[in-house]
């Protein structure tokens, strides 16, 4: 007997992915639009149900604008931008594709707007997961290292965790990053939301947006603050030397959560993931100009990885590494 189901629900003409609960809590996945987590809802104590993640509602709103808003996507090989969109390797150059009109760089990797494969999905009474998977053929001579990536998403109602799986199906070593770009809502302005970040150095950039390699301290949202009407659009880093916090003592670097909170007067959101050696070391935040969303997004590294290797994860033929995170949600009172 299982408190789940998996129901197929496209918006206009592409493939969508229900996971729901008996009561009516729901998590939708866009697997024919980059496997985006669309949609995560629960019931109040009407039955109402409650939005927590911004998502595209209709077909025309993935086309229109979801080459700039890539919500709930993964981004791999790389998350963020590429500058210029090219960079070197093994003493080879590689000439990616500029596909931002904003900007002459490459941005999110290549499988945020592809169709992604329905594996299985399983339930008992506590939780349902499902998978799905797409491979990366390196028919490309811009980024000729095929891999296969794998989202295992497990919901149980007020939470889900989501397991980011990539294999290096080709011949030779991988270069690799990647990140998610989920953008979390408690249903009003984020300006009234307290978030509370743990310690990190910001990334500087230049004036092309791209990381300078320099970092400074930020503790603006150390201990929680209101957002208000802050602009951010800053990668957030956990791993660098200079970080005055336990995660520089490279020994203590393993198994540890890094957690976001946002908190609304009703409802609270703990936003984690896994950081470590080849974990999701940075924190990429962005808050979009109508501010009832704001995007947190797990990161193996802070942008422009391919050219300035830090961070960068090398993958070798055959292997195989594996990434999480997730969040809860909590009602206060």
């Amino acid at each position: 007997m299982s408190n789940f189901k998996l129901i197929s629900r496209p918006i206009s003409t592409v493939e969508c992915y229900v996971l729901q609960r008996d009561d009516g809590a729901e998590f939708e996945i866009l697997s024919g639009y980059g496997a985006g987590l669309n949609a995560w809802r629960i019931p109040d104590a009407s039955g109402k149900l409650t939005d927590l993640l911004f998502g595209y509602r209709e077909g025309d709103d993935i086309f229109k604008i979801g080459p700039d808003t890539n919500a709930g996507c993964r981004l791999a090989p790389f998350p963020g931008r590429v500058a210029y969109a090219k960079f070197n390797w093994n003493g080879n150059d590689y000439q990616l594709v500029n596909n931002v009109s904003w900007a002459p760089h490459a941005l999110h990797g290549f499988l945020q707007n592809k169709e992604w494969k329905f594996v299985c999905f399983e339930s008992d009474n506590e939780k349902c997961t499902a998978i799905f998977s797409i491979d990366w053929p390196g028919a490309f001579t811009g980024f000729p290292f095929p891999f296969r990536a794998i989202n295992k998403i497990t919901f149980t109602g007020e939470s889900y965790t989501v397991e980011s799986t990539v294999t290096n199906i080709g011949a030779n070593d991988l270069p690799y990053s990647e990140g998610w770009h989920p953008y979390y809502t408690l249903g009003e302005k984020i300006d009234n939301l307290t978030m509370t970040l743990p310690e990190t150095n910001l990334a500087l950039l230049d004036k092309a947006d791209i990381p300078t390699g320099e970092f400074k301290p930020d503790t603006r949202f150390v201990g929680g603050r209101l957002i208000k009407d802050e602009f951010i659009n800053d990668c957030f880093c956990l791993s660098q030397s200079e970080a005055p916090f336990v995660l520089k003592n490279k020994k203590n670097f393993e198994n540890i959560l890094a957690t976001v909170e946002l908190k609304s007067d009703t409802k609270s959101l703990q936003i984690w993931q896994k950081a470590g050696d080849e974990q999701y070391n940075a924190i990429q935040i962005y808050t979009p100009p109508d501010r009832m969303s704001i995007a947190i997004e797990p990161m193996t590294a802070e942008p422009d990885t391919l050219n300035h290797h830090r961070d960068l994860i090398v993958i070798k033929s055959g292997e195989t590494k594996t990434f999480s995170f997730g969040a809860t949600v909590e009602k206060i009172g």
